[in-house]
C-alpha cells in the first residue's frame, strides 16, 4: 500500500496498524474518513477499490477527501463499495 505520507512511520503505509493514529485522525492530525479507514483495513489503493465496486475514483477520493459523505452517494454506489470491503453498507456512515 502507497504511503499516505512521505514521512509516514510504517513502511506499508497502513494507519490502521500505526501507533500515531488516533480515533478517526491520521498522524498528522487530519480525519480518515469511514470508508478510507476500511479500505486500508482491507489493504486496498483508492484505485483498486474503485475497479471492485465498479465506480470511478473520483467518487472514492471524493469520499476520502470530504468533498461528499458517503451518506449522499446513491444506494448503488454505497452498496457496491460496501460489498467490495465486505462490510455493512451502516459502518460507511
Amino acid at each position: 500500500m502507497r504511503r499516505k505520507y512521505g514521512d509516514c512511520q510504517r513502511q506499508d503505509g497502513n494507519c490502521t496498524l500505526c501507533s500515531l493514529v488516533n480515533y478517526r485522525r491520521d498522524c498528522h492530525n487530519r480525519p480518515i474518513t469511514k470508508l478510507e479507514w476500511e479500505r486500508r483495513m482491507v489493504g486496498f489503493t483508492q484505485q483498486q477499490l474503485a475497479d471492485a465496486a465498479g465506480v470511478n475514483i473520483r467518487l472514492v477520493q471524493k469520499v476520502e477527501g470530504g468533498e461528499a459523505e458517503a451518506g449522499n452517494l446513491t444506494a448503488k454506489n454505497l452498496l457496491a463499495l460496501a460489498d467490495a470491503l465486505d462490510v455493512d453498507p451502516r459502518s460507511l456512515f
